[in-house]
């Protein structure tokens, strides 16, 4: 018979990630070890200081470096500044490096703008998705998040649960549930408070993730601003409580709809300051 080609078997990276999930052990504990998917995978891991000890021929322009990948040396490293949570996402970024088929097996050095989620860099976004299906074992995360509200209190709980940063698994918790919301990040913008140091800081919408259900009644994100005195009251006292957030409503102008009333939970995790918005 005439006109047939063969065509090798493409590996999902979902099922890449259970298979190293599974040979890994890491369906029988909460929290991944990237420690055990290194030693599966038989690499070899160090943690130094990048600014000091890399050759300046392999940053070139980089900066906020966090970690690399030596695919002939069967290496990763880390740099050794970085927090315990940074450090176990961006082991399990440089694993997705290594096992993607698709990925070039050869040297990578990774960036903090390389590891954000908002990167446009694709071979990045690829490494990041696959580090979050590890970070929080593929759908089990969904299953645990199913039964419990939409709130910081579910955040700080599944945080803890997968050692993972609140705004990674707040994240996870919209991205996966089949509910209507939407997490809204805020950052500092600066503007007049680097002008008059009495100011009020500005902090405007940085990015946004929304559930599919969420996209589909409502809209993908939003514009503006942190109302200026939830974020005087987030911001002091200074180490407040990441729990004690604060709950309001916000109507959003929705040029499909009209303005829509929603329920808008506040909370910072002494970097940005971030929103969970579902339907009231």
């Amino acid at each position: 018979m005439d006109g047939l080609k063969a065509s090798y078997l493409e590996i999902e990276p979902a099922e890449l990630v259970h298979f190293l999930l599974k040979e890994g052990g890491q369906y029988e504990q909460d929290a991944i070890a990237p420690s055990d998917l290194l030693t599966y995978l038989n690499l070899e891991f160090v943690a130094f200081g990048f600014d000091a000890n890399l050759p300046l021929e392999a940053k070139p322009g980089a900066s906020g470096l966090r970690a690399l990948l030596s695919f002939q040396d069967r290496l990763i490293a880390v740099d050794d500044g970085l927090k315990p949570r940074q450090r176990r996402f961006s082991v399990l970024h440089e694993i997705g490096h290594y096992v993607l088929p698709a990925h070039q097996h050869s040297f990578y050095l990774c960036d903090s703008l390389g590891m954000s989620s908002w990167t446009r860099l694709a071979f990045e976004k690829e490494a990041n998705e696959f580090a979050a299906d590890l970070l929080f074992k593929g759908e089990i995360f969904a299953v645990d998040a199913a039964g419990l509200d939409i709130s910081v209190k579910t955040v700080v709980a599944l945080a803890e649960k997968y050692d993972a940063s609140f705004e990674a698994t707040a994240r996870r918790l919209v991205e996966k549930d089949l509910r209507a919301a939407m997490l809204v990040v805020f950052r500092n913008a600066g503007g007049a408070a680097q002008l008059d140091a009495d100011a009020e800081p500005i902090w405007e919408v940085r990015y946004c993730v929304a559930s599919a259900v969420f996209k589909s009644r409502f809209f993908a994100r939003v514009t503006g601003n942190v109302p200026a005195d939830v974020a005087a009251k987030l911001l002091s006292p200074p180490g407040r409580d990441i729990k004690e957030s604060i709950t309001c409503e916000v109507v959003v102008s929705s040029g499909r709809e009209g303005k829509l009333p929603f329920r808008a939970e506040f909370f910072y995790n002494r970097h940005n300051i971030l929103c969970l918005l579902t339907p009231l």
